[in-house]
Order: structure tokens, then C-alpha cells, then sequence
């Protein structure tokens, strides 16, 4: 099971409140229309799959999957779509994929934090369709 964009639930017809920011404390807008999402480490895995980087064709890494038995997806916020502008406070633009994707990784097994947090952009017109390059599950 993967976490629709709130387009794409429109697109679909089909639409709740666990899964739009406006009811999530988990996610902050801020003036420039990018959201901080804040994903709490309780499951062993993060749960997301994500496409893109600097040595790809799309430069920016984009949520492709969130795993249902995930920490990202129990946490609420993070899409199918979004892009990746920074992850624990580190810019992603100008990373590889696999750079993005140890970081990422990195941040999630950082026990000395009790969380994680992205900072995302919604993609406009973007092809959704997963093509799964990288998936990060993790064990405690």
C-alpha cells in the first residue's frame, strides 16, 4: 500500500483527514510553500522508496513508494511525489541517488535523535509511476 498525494486522492475521488497536512502536527509549511515533515523512529524501518539525484534525470529525489508497515507512513505527511530538498537539516541538491539515499539512511539509524525530518516540495505534473531504485528498510 502506498500514501497518495492529496492530487492524486482528489484525482481518485477519495480523500481523509489522516492524510492531508492541514490535521497533521507532523508537518509545517513555511512561506515558500515547502513543507517539514517530522517522522517519528517507531517502527524498525523508515519505509520509503525514492527516485532521482544529481547523476539521474530527474535531479531532485522524489518519494516514489511509503511502505504501510513504515515509519513514514504511520507518521503521516510524506507523499508519492514529493521532492526532496533536504533531510535532517542537510541539502539534498547537487547529491547523487545513492549519496541521498545513505543519508537518508544514515539519519534514520541516528539513535541519538528520536526522529527524522524532511523538508519537501509538492512536484508539479510529475510522473508518479514507481520505479523502484532505492529502498530503504532498516533494522533497529
Amino acid at each position: 500500500m502506498q500514501r497518495l498525494s492529496a492530487e492524486q486522492q482528489q484525482q481518485n475521488g477519495s480523500t481523509t483527514e489522516q492524510t492531508t497536512h492541514e490535521h497533521n502536527p507532523n508537518v509545517v509549511p513555511d512561506h515558500r510553500g515547502n513543507l517539514h515533515i517530522t517522522v517519528k523512529k517507531t517502527k524498525p524501518i523508515l519505509g520509503i522508496a525514492i527516485e532521482g539525484g544529481a547523476n539521474t534525470k530527474h535531479p531532485l529525489p522524489r518519494i516514489i513508494n511509503i511502505h504501510e508497515n513504515g515509519a513514514a507512513f504511520e507518521a503521516g505527511g510524506l507523499e508519492v511525489g514529493q521532492l526532496i530538498l533536504e533531510v535532517d537539516g542537510n541539502k539534498v541538491e547537487g547529491l547523487h541517488h545513492q549519496e541521498v539515499a545513505r543519508l537518508i539512511a544514515e539519519c534514520f539509524a541516528n539513535r541519538e535523535k528520536a526522529d527524522i525530518t524532511f523538508l519537501v516540495v509538492e512536484a508539479k505534473k510529475s510522473n508518479l509511476e514507481p520505479k523502484p531504485t532505492a529502498l530503504i528498510f532498516l533494522e533497529a
